[in-house]
């Protein structure tokens, strides 16, 4: 009898081991699951978020994401200077001026970087030369320039009408935080205020190269 007893005794401890296994694996692959689930979820979240909607996001927050204008001329007042002045905003139908600040009428850069910078200016009242006669013994000149914050003056790019009513020209620059980018058309030289003749704009491209030491 005691022999039966142990028997049946063993075989209910390697039962009892035998579910206790089994519980503590299910519970331990339950709890695992739990922890790599959350642990996982933001991970998995931030990888499949498209770009464009992480861009979406900081421009409605800030909208300084968007670094681009696209300007017409201020023709309110009379010209003193060689310096053009501009304006931008919806009110002018497609003119549009985020992330700079109009300084005295030339645009200022909130973000140092490589801008993309275009101009185009027509003549007002202007008569192509034929190539002889005193038209083309005027120089006629449009110009790209840069302020800096420090208040040092640099030209970057110059072209001369060479005859013609219209000019236009781009490129591209490495512009520093408060740069101001202005340009100077050869005084009393008057341009035209059509929009789709004298326009002036800049966008941002990327961030400005690293310097190697």
């Amino acid at each position: 009898m005691a022999s039966g007893d142990g028997r049946k005794k063993l075989r209910i401890y390697f039962r009892c081991s035998l579910v206790g296994f089994v519980t503590g694996l299910f519970a331990g692959f339950l709890v695992s699951s739990l922890v790599c689930y959350f642990l996982s979820r933001p991970l998995s979240k931030v990888h499949h978020e498209p770009e464009n909607n992480t861009f979406r996001e900081k421009q409605g927050g800030s909208k300084e994401t968007i670094h681009t204008a696209h300007l017409l001329l201020n023709h309110t007042g009379s010209r003193q200077d060689n310096t053009l002045q501009w304006q931008g905003g919806p009110s002018l139908g497609r003119s549009f001026i985020y992330g700079f600040t109009l300084v005295q009428g030339s645009l200022q850069t909130q973000r140092s970087g490589i801008y993309g910078v275009y101009v185009q200016v027509t003549l007002a009242q202007c008569v192509q030369a034929t190539g002889q006669g005193t038209e083309l013994k005027v120089v006629k000149t449009l110009t790209i320039g840069i302020l800096s914050a420090q208040g040092r003056h640099s030209s970057l790019l110059r072209r001369h009408f060479q005859g013609r009513c219209s000019l236009s020209a781009s490129l591209q620059m490495n512009l520093s935080y408060k740069d101001t980018v202005y340009v100077n058309l050869t005084y009393p030289l008057i341009p035209s205020p059509n929009g789709d003749e004298t326009f002036f704009g800049a966008s941002w491209l990327c961030p400005p190269p690293l310097i190697e030491y």
